[in-house]
């Protein structure tokens, strides 16, 4: 018994062994509850300093505060720092906050054009009446990497799309060719049509020949303008009936874009910057619109950088838009990246005009910035 009482008294004397002890077999209880490895919901443990007396809690099912019959689904129609708006069956639009636990659960945040599921509680506020509860399945998405710092992590842009529809300016700001590239790139990794609308066309007096080598290899290329409203009736047809998700660069005229085809959106628009020609971020925080004509858009904020992740050299090289039109590596060796290899086709097409010199300089700046 006095052996005992000395084991005891021997851990207790030596918090930071005990620590270490614990933290080699720590583990994540949700995965393994997911997976079925475990089949009690998973409990949380909350040590003080000295690893002494932890505080068991449960984590709690975020449905377990309501009653079965108070779910109902909706559409997230805006998403916001722990709230989301949502429209019902109905119509109506409501708020919804979700809390870190929730968003623990799910494994990521809501976005614009989920389905989910939401409750209302009885002691709830009225300025935040219903709380989300869970996400449905979603059938297509449209993700980018994470910032510098979290590049592996990928971000949801959109969900439940049929379409991505990129905009480009052919002026103020110009072109950008390499941006074009990555976001044709990104919509082929999530198996989604690219539609490339090109804004701004009465700035010049033609398209530059630049941008038109994307009219073969886009799914479908348009040429409008805000302004004279040339190419409209074009771009609502393949709108028409599906959902889209928007996106380009700041300072295209994305938002005037929306305007026009939703005119009671009422989107802030404004001018490029004249320091350096580049645009200024109108739009804070992606939303749905419903257009007039059926169907819907999601816009969303303007980016400046885009990054492709879940490739390497060998797949980007193979499948880089324009290298090879009719699907077949015909390149020497099997693992040619066109950096210099004998017998690479590319390098061949570039030389002899085939394949214009600001791709294959688009794709050399993508594969160093996956290296």
């Amino acid at each position: 018994m006095k052996e005992k009482d000395s084991d005891e008294n021997l851990d207790e004397s030596s918090p930071r062994s005990t620590r270490r002890d614990v933290r080699s077999r720590r583990v994540n209880a949700m995965e393994m509850w997911k997976r079925g490895t475990i089949d009690d919901r998973p409990v949380k443990e909350r040590w003080s300093r000295e690893f002494k007396r932890p505080k068991v809690k449960k984590i709690k099912d975020p449905a377990g505060n309501f009653e079965a019959g108070d779910s109902i689904e909706g559409l997230v129609l805006e998403v916001h720092r722990r709230t989301c708006v949502v429209r019902l069956a109905s119509g109506e639009k409501v708020n919804a906050t979700y809390r870190p636990a929730v968003v623990f659960e799910l494994g990521e945040f809501p976005v614009v054009g989920d389905r989910v599921v939401i409750a209302r509680a009885s002691d709830a506020e009225d300025a935040l009446p219903y709380s989300l509860l869970s996400v449905q399945p979603r059938r297509s998405v449209l993700v980018r990497p994470g910032p510098k710092d979290k590049s592996r992590r990928e971000l949801v842009l959109a969900s439940n799309v049929d379409q991505v529809v990129v905009v480009s300016s052919a002026a103020e700001p110009p072109f950008n060719y390499g941006f074009a590239d990555r976001f044709l790139l990104a919509a082929n990794l999530c198996d989604l049509p690219l539609v490339m609308v090109l804004n701004k066309v009465d700035l010049l007096p033609e398209i530059p020949e630049g941008v038109r080598d994307f009219m073969s290899i886009v799914d479908k290329f348009i040429s409008v303008s805000c302004k004279s409203g040339k190419g409209f009736d074009e771009l609502k047809e393949v709108l028409k009936g599906k959902s889209s998700v928007l996106s380009g660069k700041s300072g295209v005229g994305k938002s005037s874009l929306v305007n026009t085809l939703v005119p009671e959106a009422d989107l802030a628009v404004g001018n490029v910057r004249e320091l350096d020609g580049k645009g200024r971020h109108t739009t804070t925080s992606s939303c749905l619109f419903d257009l007039p004509f059926g169907g819907s858009i999601i816009d969303t904020p303007g980016i400046r950088e885009l990054g492709i992740m879940k490739m390497d050299e060998r797949d980007l090289a193979r499948s880089f838009p324009g290298f090879f039109p009719d699907g077949l590596f015909t390149c020497k060796y099997n693992d040619c990246t066109h950096c210099g290899e004998p017998g690479c086709a590319v390098e061949a097409g570039v030389n002899e005009g085939r394949i214009p010199k600001a791709r294959y300089a688009s794709y050399r700046r993508i594969l160093e910035f996956k290296e």
